[in-house]
C-alpha cells in the first residue's frame, strides 16, 4: 500500500516493497518476472527508463554511491586528481553513479546502486518536479549515501529520508523478485545435496554465494534476501 505525506512525498511500508519491485519491473522489464534470471538493470536505465548514466567520482571519502538529477543544473563532483571538487552540467535524467563502486565494493553494490537510482528515478519524479516549481533555480537531486538510517525516529525524518529508505529497501527486490528469488532457492538447496563440496561447507553459505552470483548481486545482499523471505538455513 502506498500513501503520501502531507508534503506529498511517497510514503511506503515495508510489507509493500515486494509489491512496489514487482510493479517497477512490470512497467520497465516484465521478462524478468518469469524464468529467473541477472537483471541487465544498467540496460533496463538507458533502454527502457531512457536515462542518461554516467560514472564521475561523487564525493572524497566515498560516502556518496550514486545521485539521481531530477532537473537540470550544476553539481559538484570530485576530482581525484587534483583533490578538488568541480562544477558538473547534469540534465534532467541524469544518473551519476561513482566509478569506484565496484573496485572498493564489488559489481553487485554498483548494480543495486543503479537499481536504487532507477526507483528514485520511477517513484520520486514527481514530488521533485512539483518542487522545482516552487524553487526553479534550485538543482534537485536526491543521492545515495552510506548513512544509517534510524527507524525508530522515522517520526523525524525529513521527506528524503522517507524516499531514500524507500530506495534502499525497494532496489534488492527489483534485482530479486519474490518469486523468482524462491524458485532459485529451492533450485540451489536441491543443488547442494548433490554437489562436490566439503563437508564442512554450510549450506547458508552455498545457497548465499550461489544467489549471489545468479541474480549479479553483493553476497550481503543475497543473505540479507534469504532471511527477508523467511528462509533459515544454517545448521
Amino acid at each position: 500500500m502506498s500513501v503520501l505525506l502531507e508534503s506529498n512525498a511517497p510514503h511506503i511500508c515495508r510489507e509493500s516493497f515486494d509489491d512496489e519491485a514487482v510493479a517497477f519491473l512490470r512497467k520497465y522489464y516484465p521478462e524478468a518476472l518469469g524464468e529467473p534470471m541477472a537483471v541487465p538493470i544498467l540496460r533496463v536505465a538507458r533502454q527502457r527508463l531512457k536515462l542518461r548514466v554516467v560514472e564521475r567520482r561523487l564525493s572524497e571519502d566515498f560516502s556518496v554511491l550514486g545521485q539521481m538529477c531530477f532537473t537540470n543544473g550544476v553539481e559538484d563532483i570530485y576530482d581525484k586528481e587534483n583533490d578538488e571538487y568541480r562544477p558538473y552540467k547534469v540534465r534532467f535524467g541524469t544518473m551519476i553513479i561513482d566509478p569506484d563502486t565496484i573496485a572498493k565494493r564489488n559489481e553487485g553494490c554498483k548494480n543495486n546502486t543503479i537499481a536504487h537510482e532507477c526507483f528514485h528515478w520511477h517513484k520520486h519524479r514527481d514530488y521533485h518536479i512539483a518542487v522545482s516549481v516552487v524553487a526553479p533555480k534550485k538543482p534537485l537531486k536526491i543521492i545515495s549515501d552510506t548513512r544509517e538510517y534510524d527507524e525508530s525516529d522515522k517520526g523525524n525524518w525529513t521527506d528524503n529520508d522517507w524516499m531514500e529508505w524507500q530506495a534502499r529497501g525497494i532496489a534488492p527486490r527489483i534485482l530479486m523478485p519474490p518469486k523468482q528469488f524462491d524458485t532459485m532457492v529451492t533450485h540451489f538447496i536441491e543443488e547442494f545435496k548433490y554437489a562436490d563440496i566439503p563437508s564442512y561447507f554450510r549450506l547458508d553459505y552455498f545457497v548465499i554465494n550461489k544467489l549471489a552470483e545468479f541474480f549479479e548481486v553483493s553476497k550481503q545482499s543475497a543473505g540479507i534476501r534469504l532471511e527477508e523471505r523467511g528462509y533459515y538455513l544454517r545448521e
